[in-house]
C-alpha cells in the first residue's frame, strides 16, 4: 500500500478531481473504478448517505462507500475498545482523506467516519482488509479552518481537547462537503439542545482509568491534547509511556490528598490534574527517576500505598485505586530505580569516585 500524494492535489488545480481519485481506487483491480466519484453526503434525516448502489463508486477492497460504512458498524476494529461504536449514533459521512498532525512532518492515508457527535480516524490494513482504530474526535468545541487564499483541497480540525489536523480530500467537492457537515454538527455539539452537553468532554468518559481500554485512550489523549503549564520538552518527545493511572497524591506534611493522573515515562514520572469538569488536564510536577526512590510498600485497612522519596524533594505519599495500579507501580518504579542503579554502578567502575 502507497501513500497518496497530497503534493500534487494541493498544487495542481487543473488537475481532474476524477483522475485524482482513480489513483487511490487502482488498488482494487477486480473492476475498473469509475473516472468520476460522488462524495457521500448526509441524508435527509442525518444517517447515512443513499446513493443508488448501481452508482456508488467501489472505494477500495471492492467495496462502496456505504458497503464499507456498514462494515465500520458491524466487523471488529483492530485496537477499538470501549462502548460499542452504534452508541454513537448513525454514520453521517464518510470518506478517504490524508491527515497530518501539525507537530509532525509524517502525513498518513486514512478513513475519516462522521457521527452526529463525534469524528472517527481510522486506518486502513489492506492486506487483511480491516480497519485500525486511531482516534475519536469530540466535535463538541472543535474548530474548522479553511483559507481561501491557499490552494489544494486542505482544511484543519482543531480544538481545546485536540491538536490540530490538516485534513487533505480527494476533490474541492468532498472538501465543501467536509466543511458543510462538519460545520453543521459542531454546531448541534455545542447547542444546549444536543444530546451531550457540551461539558462532557472525552476525559468524563476515561477517568478513573480503572480498566485497560481507559488508560491505553487516556495515553493517547494525553500525547496529542495541549497540557496547561507544560514545561520542557513536548511531552510526545519524552519517549512511550510505561504505565499511567489516577492516584491521590499528598505530601506527608500536609496530609491531604488530591487526585492526580500519574505518568511514567523512560526517564521522568509525571504528575497531572485535571479540572472539576473534566474538559481539560494541567501540570504538576515532573520528577526525573534518576532522583526518585520509593520508600517500603504500605498496605493497611485495605489501602495500597507507597512513598516517593528524594535528595532534594518533600516525600510524596501514593495511594492507589485498585490492587492492579498499586502492582504496577510497585513493579515498575522497583525495576526503573534497579536500571538506574546498575548504570551508576557501572560509572564508578569505569570511573572511581577518587578520580572523578
Amino acid at each position: 500500500m502507497g501513500c497518496c500524494s497530497v503534493t500534487a492535489r494541493g498544487t495542481k488545480e487543473n488537475s481532474s478531481d476524477g483522475h485524482e481519485e482513480a489513483e487511490l481506487l487502482q488498488r482494487d483491480e477486480s473492476r475498473k473504478p469509475s473516472a468520476v466519484s460522488t462524495p457521500c453526503g448526509p441524508s435527509s434525516n442525518g444517517g447515512p448517505c443513499c446513493i443508488p448502489q448501481e452508482l456508488a463508486p467501489i472505494l477500495f477492497w471492492g467495496r462502496t462507500r456505504e458497503e464499507l460504512n456498514q462494515m465500520i458498524l458491524i466487523e471488529p476494529i483492530q485496537g477499538w475498545e470501549g462502548q460499542g461504536i452504534r452508541s454513537y449514533g448513525d454514520v453521517v459521512m464518510s470518506s478517504l482523506a490524508v491527515m497530518q498532525i501539525s507537530h509532525t512532518e509524517e502525513m498518513s492515508e486514512c478513513f475519516m467516519v462522521l457521527f452526529p457527535l463525534h469524528l472517527l480516524i481510522l486506518s486502513m490494513d489492506h492486506r487483511e482488509r480491516r480497519f485500525i482504530y486511531q482516534g475519536l474526535l469530540p466535535l463538541s468545541g472543535m474548530r474548522v479552518v479553511c483559507e481561501p487564499s491557499k490552494t489544494g483541497y486542505n482544511f484543519e480540525v482543531s480544538g481545546p481537547m485536540i491538536e490540530p489536523r490538516q485534513v487533505s480530500c480527494l476533490s474541492s467537492r468532498e472538501k465543501s462537503l467536509w466543511i458543510s457537515a462538519l460545520q453543521k454538527h459542531i454546531q448541534e455539539a455545542n447547542s444546549h439542545h444536543s444530546p451531550v452537553s457540551p461539558a462532557i468532554s472525552v476525559l468524563s468518559y476515561l477517568i478513573p482509568c480503572d480498566q485497560l481500554w481507559q488508560k491505553r485512550e487516556l495515553i493517547k489523549h494525553l500525547t496529542s491534547c495541549p497540557i496547561q503549564k507544560w514545561e520542557g520538552k513536548a511531552i510526545h518527545h519524552m519517549g512511550p509511556v510505561i504505565f499511567l493511572s489516577t492516584v491521590h497524591a499528598a505530601h506527608t506534611i500536609d496530609g491531604d490528598f488530591e487526585d492526580r493522573i500519574l505518568a511514567l515515562f523512560p526517564e521522568d514520572l509525571v504528575f497531572l490534574s485535571v479540572d472539576l469538569h473534566k474538559t481539560s488536564v494541567t501540570h504538576q510536577g515532573t520528577l526525573p527517576l534518576n532522583a526518585i526512590h520509593i520508600e517500603d510498600s504500605l498496605v493497611w485497612d485495605g489501602r495500597l500505598e507507597f512513598l516517593i522519596a528524594g535528595d532534594l524533594m518533600e516525600p510524596i505519599l501514593i495511594s492507589c485505586i485498585t490492587p492492579e495500579d498499586y502492582t504496577q507501580w510497585i513493579f515498575h518504579l522497583q525495576k526503573r530505580r534497579g536500571a538506574a542503579t546498575d548504570v551508576w554502578q557501572q560509572l564508578l567502575h569505569l570511573c572511581p569516585v577518587g578520580n572523578i
